[in-house]
């Protein structure tokens, strides 16, 4: 019987990726290379010695035009080249520092009151009306209350990425811990297992990797959240910088940022995936033997 779900190579997934990528560029090239040339009659003023229009002539010209043209969309080298003109690196630096620190307040918030809403159905009762009203809510709506509270400084931006990632951490906390088998606790207590072994080693042991799996999702909602934050207040940050270049039909930059939060978050993504394997091995031992 056939593996299901079917799987291929590794190597031959980064071949597959690599043509894909290949396409695209190919049809991004295709639709702004200038295959179409077409005449054009130009009127050019006529200045007399004292720098006088005298009089008007008319100027035929060859245009190069082609499907998609700017501002519509820059052909794939001008936005390569765009990249070093725009002051990248600082953008991504200040909003990767925003994103980071966000997290962090949000993890070391939301994990531990996660585990204990999913220990303590009372306090999970108190609190979880809370987090229903505040998880609907996008990030850019609290930007304007912010902005009130915090002014445009960088508290302002930090709260909006606490508080739209705060809520999604919390769940997939609580989840986490709730989908721990109850055999595994009675099994640790019936072996004479303390309250405080069975949080240490069964309980979190057994969380640990749901807990790890939803921070990455969370990594990535706190992206959308410096987005919002960053459109006012601020010159540094790919949000701003994707704000401000759109109000002048700057194609090239609004893609840059768009492509450098793509890449930025693949970094982040496999430093979070080595962090996993060295937190919880024993996961990827068993994904290895399957």
């Amino acid at each position: 019987m056939a593996r299901f779900p079917p799987t291929i190579p590794r190597r031959t997934r980064i071949q597959y990726g690599a043509l894909g990528l290949l396409l695209f560029f190919a049809l991004w090239w295709f639709l702004t290379a200038p295959f179409f040339t077409e005449v054009q009659t130009l009127r050019e003023a006529i200045e007399g010695p004292d720098g006088e229009i005298t009089g008007y002539r008319e100027v035929k010209r060859e245009v190069s035009s082609a499907i998609v043209n700017p501002p519509g969309l820059e052909t794939p080298w001008n936005t390569f080249n765009r990249a070093f003109e725009i002051g990248l690196p600082q953008h991504i630096l200040r909003s990767t520092l925003r994103i980071l620190i966000g997290f962090l307040i949000s993890t070391l918030l939301a994990v531990p009151l996660g585990i204990a809403m999913g220990l303590f159905p009372r306090l999970r009762a108190t609190v979880s009306p809370i987090v229903s009203l505040m998880r609907p809510l996008p990030s850019i709506a609290w930007v304007p209350l912010f902005v009130i509270w915090f002014g445009v400084d960088e508290a302002q931006k930090l709260a909006v990425i606490f508080v739209g990632s705060f809520a999604a951490a919390l769940i997939y906390t609580i989840e986490a811990t709730l989908k721990v088998e109850p055999d595994m606790i009675r099994a640790a207590t019936n072996l004479g297992a303390s309250r405080r072994q069975l949080l240490t080693r069964v309980l979190l042991p057994a969380a640990l990797p749901n807990i790890i799996s939803g921070l990455k999702v969370v990594l990535a909602i706190c992206w959308t959240c410096v987005i919002s934050a960053e459109i006012v207040g601020t010159q540094l940050g790919l949000g701003s910088l994707i704000w401000n270049r759109k109000e002048i039909s700057d194609t090239a930059a609004v893609l840059v940022g768009m492509a450098s939060i793509s890449v930025v978050v693949l970094l982040m993504d496999a430093a979070f995936g080595w962090f996993e394997r060295r937190l919880v091995p024993w996961m990827f031992l068993r994904r290895d033997a399957s």
